[in-house]
């Protein structure tokens, strides 16, 4: 079994965490061996003072999304209100760039060593838990790798067959457009971006103009990709978060690293990448 809106996990991200705005809960997935997931423990958990659906700076609220904890700050670093530590999350993230949303400073974190719990809505935006929950933690993140999932509503589960034609087209799609631009037929490869792509610092049309011209001068390229996973965000149904590691080769540059990339399966042509920047 699978939570809705996950397509392919990685088999390197053994957990995954999905946290249940409305209800105050967090789960604890594990992956299993052939690649389902399933639920290793359920923790309550404090949001937002004004709830859920992060948008703008000091609106004190939790966001909803698809985030991954980026890496942990131990007690030494931190005053005693955020506990024995925390996790920050990599809000806001490419959808909410887009979005125009703003605020920062979105972590898991802990309880003050003083206090047993808080009420449910209590936070400036954090997601908090008590404190030996928090230390358990480090037995199920890997930060930089580790996802978070923020819905509003119940995690819900389905077969992986009721996902796998999605999952299939996607992959589909995405090895075509690594096989285009490692074989540098550059129409092919541009053909997967949509009109409405932008990346951290090109819209569509500067970014036809950078590519043409770098893969133009490329006598060869070789591009492999590895740790792939497919989360559809939960706050957009139609976009698919593509995560995985890149080790690129061509006659005069190497370059490894993460990358992130957004598709959308549009109406008129299938699958197209609205989104596409570093994953790190």
């Amino acid at each position: 079994m699978l939570p809705e809106g996950v397509l392919k996990i990685s088999k390197d991200e053994r957990f995954i965490l999905w946290a249940e705005l409305q209800r105050g809960r967090l789960h604890v997935l594990e992956q299993g061996a052939n690649g389902g997931l399933i639920t290793r423990k359920n923790i309550p958990i404090s949001i937002g003072l004004n709830g859920y659906g992060k948008e703008q700076e000091g609106d004190k609220r939790t966001p909803v999304g698809l985030y991954r904890l980026t890496s942990f700050l131990d007690d030494d670093r931190l005053i005693d209100y955020y506990g024995l530590g925390a996790y920050p999350l990599n809000y806001p993230n490419a959808l909410d760039r887009r979005l125009q949303r703003t605020g920062s400073g979105i972590w898991l974190h802990g309880l003050p060593k003083d206090v047993d719990q808080r009420p449910p809505l209590d936070s400036a935006g954090c997601v908090i838990v008590d404190n030996t929950s928090l230390l358990e933690m480090a037995d199920y993140i890997d930060p930089g790798v580790t996802h978070i999932v923020l819905t509003e509503g119940e995690l819900r589960w389905q077969p992986e067959a009721a996902v796998r034609a999605r999952r299939q087209s996607l992959e589909t799609a995405f090895e075509r457009w690594r096989e285009s631009w490692a074989a540098k037929d550059n129409a092919a490869y541009l053909s997967y971006y949509s009109q409405d792509f932008d990346s951290p610092t090109r819209n569509k049309a500067q970014w036809d103009a950078y590519k043409t011209r770098v893969n133009s001068a490329k006598s060869s390229i070789h591009v492999d990709v590895s740790n792939v996973s497919f989360f559809v965000h939960p706050e957009a149904p139609e976009l698919v978060s593509i995560r995985y590691y890149q080790r690129y080769r061509s006659n005069n540059y190497k370059w490894n690293g993460w990358k992130e990339q957004l598709w959308q399966e549009e109406d008129a042509g299938g699958w197209r990448i609205v989104y596409e920047g570093n994953g790190g």
